[in-house]
């Protein structure tokens, strides 16, 4: 097996064929600008929000896009995380979205990020703070049932780990 690697045409053919599937549009995420994710989270939405070892809560989340759709205002109800509710506010400018989240008790956290839409739905990526410590932080929201599923993930730069952990996730279905 290791001989067929003696052969650059025999590499470089197997190097165009995993380029290829690498690259390929259903395998890889676009980036967008942030009217799709607006509309398709706009709307009031009811389910579950947990932590990894934490209580299950229920939880109301609004979703509101303004009528441009650049920007767009997720809050997620009472009792979700702190006493107060907490706002997720984001808004398309120089190519990014800026999210501005506030929850009443902590001071206000101002991150940029890169949106990105892919076969499953949406990705926001970006790099912060998340308890101190240096994160990539990613908001994916996935699609489930008639709703989403919103998860909350962070990968420490301080630390030696490939993978993203889930930092909190919250189901959003439509509110009856």
């Amino acid at each position: 097996m290791l001989n067929c690697f003696k052969s650059p045409r025999l590499l470089l053919a197997i190097m165009l064929v995993l380029s290829a599937i690498l690259l390929s549009p259903s395998v890889s995420a676009q980036k967008i600008a942030l009217a799709d994710f607006c509309q398709a989270l706009a709307g009031s939405w009811q389910g579950e929000a947990s932590r990894p070892r934490w209580l299950v809560k229920a939880v109301r989340v609004q979703g509101l896009c303004s009528g441009d759709r650049r920007q767009l205002m997720l809050t997620v109800s009472e009792h979700a995380s702190h006493p107060l509710s907490e706002t997720w506010w984001f808004r398309e400018g120089d190519g990014e979205i800026r999210l501005t989240y506030f929850n009443g008790v902590d001071p206000d956290k101002t991150l940029n990020f890169t949106l990105y839409r892919n076969e499953l739905g949406f990705s926001l990526l970006g790099k912060g703070l998340v308890q101190q410590r240096p994160a990539m932080i990613r908001l994916s929201f996935a699609p489930q049932g008639d709703g989403w599923l919103w998860l909350q993930k962070v990968q420490y730069l301080d630390q030696d780990d490939d993978d993203y952990q889930v930092y909190r996730g919250i189901a959003l279905n439509p509110a009856s």
